[in-house]
């Protein structure tokens, strides 16, 4: 269920998102483009940490940042989930650190703004209604709004354009748009985003082709889905999506598995 922000942060919140299931689960997460502040109000949640290689057990409220690989997230009953799911540069925006730090990071809240997180994600678990838990975390967010800089918006014109083209855009259309340099542009991506605006612009084509599978999946062929989404052939879209999610499309597609855009059910 996705659910529009309030017009006060329709420039930070994307949506918000809100998973409820009984069902045991590993859920795999993978790069939309998009950041977010999660909110578990369920049972605990774990991840399969790369530095450790075992389960690290989430807080009750966390960011995750850009991420470069998909992530594994354990479910050991009632999943309650909701999300903020932030634009590209909201993270940065809202809590005042480089995007570049946030890359491939899940970071409990109280790392962020540690006298209010704990006191934040009890209020969100103990609101009766969706509609009071969203509520609770918009004034927040609210609180948390600083006025964009310079540097942000050319960061957030740029990712328009790339929106607006599907992702199939060349970097060197990206400079002569923004007036900057490669590098400057490099930059900015890096502290506002986190990743290169290169990487940006080919999440986007893939997001674009899942897009098109999902909304027509017995109306086009994968070869079809490919050619219109700027990939070289079938082959190469499969193997840029298995890069991202671990996932082939038909994998991804399986109705009882999706459970929002980059977030699916691989078992239970």
């Amino acid at each position: 269920m996705q659910i529009k922000p309030t017009p006060l942060l329709s420039g930070i919140v994307r949506h918000f998102l809100v998973i409820e299931t009984d069902r045991n689960a590993v859920m795999r997460i993978f790069s939309d483009g998009n950041t977010g502040v999660v909110f578990n109000y369920g049972d605990p949640l774990s991840y399969e940490s790369t530095i450790s290689q075992g389960n690290t057990r989430l807080p009750a409220s966390f960011l995750y940042g850009q991420l470069d690989t998909f992530r594994n997230v354990h479910a050991s009953g009632k999943i309650r989930l909701l999300i903020a799911v932030l634009h590209p540069f909201g993270a940065a925006a809202l809590f005042r650190v480089p995007a570049s730090e946030l890359r491939n990071q899940i970071i409990g809240c109280d790392e962020l703004y540690v006298r209010n997180a704990e006191p934040l994600a009890d209020k969100v678990a103990v609101a009766t209604t969706v509609s009071d838990k969203i509520r609770t975390v918009e004034t927040f967010l609210i609180s948390q709004l600083q006025d964009s800089t310079s540097g942000g918006k050319l960061v957030a014109n740029t990712i328009s354009f790339i929106h607006a083209e599907n992702g199939l855009v060349p970097v060197s259309r990206l400079i002569a748009l923004a007036g900057v340099t490669e590098r400057q542009l490099q930059r900015k991506f890096e502290e506002y985003i986190g990743i290169s605006p290169k990487r940006y612009a080919g999440i986007t084509r893939m997001q674009y082709a899942l897009k098109m599978l999902r909304r027509k999946p017995g109306d086009l062929s994968l070869a079809g889905v490919a050619c219109e989404s700027g990939f070289f052939d079938q082959a190469h879209l499969i193997r840029e999506m298995k890069n991202l999610s671990g996932l082939t499309p038909g994998q991804y597609l399986s109705p009882q598995n999706l459970l929002a855009a980059n977030l699916i059910q691989i078992s239970r």
